[in-house]
């Protein structure tokens, strides 16, 4: 039996870390004092690459491109645009699967092979660092600006669960797995416990049991795996947004400090605090590039569906300025205030076509509940 198919991702998504240290950060600025001690402390290794928009002074739309390698450096297993709406306060995430075809010259691979590739190009003198090839390719999919990228490897998650003394969750399903070739041996049992950091990163990388059973939720693939690692990061940030964690910075980053790669700095953070003081975890919505697996000469791609995606941009993910905002909102209001209530005509109206109407109502219910659809994570 092939182990590619079904192995266990080295990685999970870049964005929950990075979201879980920027709301436990944000949570404990309480006064000059502690945003001057945070302000000192270096949020990862500096890195200033080619193909970023311009910093703002304002938040506005800002987007994060979260990239999660693995632990040589070389693939990104995890692509994902964080997008933050500071005028309507969205956040949503949008997906680029990591088998996604992408053209390299006159070649294709998959997207996930942008930073080696990128290396080779360092190598070569025809880039500055080796996520420009990356950022280049999530723009040219996206049509959308990115401002900020962080670059997570995974090494330090359980230290920072631990640093942050573990994680009250009720683990959903029994799991038992084990992957001699990795190291990883996954058991844990179901039900409300106290999770160290190892037993975080076993419940995050869980995806199958050892007789490829799939318990629930995780027999949707990546779209059940995903599911519940976005759970159990919202559980961990609900948890840990207290300040008592102050005093835990240092430690924290010294960890973050030795796997993290970014532009973004502990003064970018201090702009946007008030922001994400008033951030609802459970309000982030995720999305995934349109498109569907295909194989192509015996390999298993990801085939991107670029209307499909023009859409979901328009509708989602649409740059707007604090004009356009402040525009829309009054348009809603306007229209809210100046919708009549019915005549009297109108209501014999309706009542005349109620029993009309009822059975083709009906109907339509029907084929809609049948018909629909179903995002990574709407919660």
């Amino acid at each position: 039996m092939r182990k590619v198919k079904h192995r266990m991702s080295k990685k999970f998504t870049a964005w929950s870390l990075f979201l879980a240290v920027v709301f436990m950060i944000g949570s404990t600025l309480l006064g000059t004092a502690a945003a001057k001690r945070i302000s000192s402390i270096e949020f990862g290794q500096n890195v200033m690459v080619e193909g970023l928009e311009s910093e703002k002074d304002t938040l506005g739309l800002v987007n994060f491109l979260l990239i999660g390698v693995d632990a040589e450096g070389d693939r990104s297993d995890t692509i994902m645009l964080f997008s933050v709406d500071g005028y309507s306060k969205r956040i949503n995430i949008l997906s680029i699967p990591r088998d996604t075809r992408v053209q390299f010259g006159s070649n294709y691979e998959k997207i996930n092979a942008s930073i080696a590739i990128g290396k080779q190009e360092v190598a070569a003198g025809r880039l500055n660092e080796p996520e420009e090839l990356l950022i280049q390719k999530v723009k040219n999919l996206t049509g959308l600006p990115i401002d900020y990228f962080v670059s997570v490897d995974f090494n330090g998650f359980m230290e920072i669960i631990d640093a942050l003394d573990g994680v009250e969750f009720n683990v959903p399903y029994d799991m038992d797995y084990d992957d001699p070739v990795q190291g990883l041996h996954i058991h844990l049992e179901a039900g409300q416990q106290h999770l160290s950091g190892k037993q975080a990163h076993d419940f995050v990388r869980f995806r199958h049991n050892n007789d490829m059973s799939a318990p629930g939720e995780y027999i949707m693939g990546d779209v059940g795996r995903i599911y519940w690692q976005q759970t159990f990061m919202k559980e961990l940030i609900a948890q840990k947004l207290a300040p008592q964690y102050l005093a835990r910075i240092n430690s924290i980053f010294e960890v973050i400090n030795r796997n993290v790669r970014t532009n973004f700095t502990m003064q970018d953070l201090l702009k946007y605090v008030s922001f994400i003081e008033e951030i609802d975890p459970a309000s982030i919505k995720s999305y995934r590039i349109a498109g569907e697996d295909q194989y192509i000469n015996g390999v298993s791609y990801y085939i991107y569906d670029g209307d499909g995606t023009t859409k979901l941009i328009h509708d989602v993910f649409l740059p707007r300025s604090e004009a356009e905002w402040q525009e829309e909102q009054a348009k809603k209001a306007a229209e809210a205030t100046a919708t009549p209530a019915p005549t009297d005509q109108k209501k014999d109206s309706i009542q005349t076509n109620a029993s009309a109407n009822k059975q083709s109502n009906n109907k339509t219910t029907t084929a809609d509940k049948s018909g629909s659809g179903m995002k990574i994570d709407e919660r």
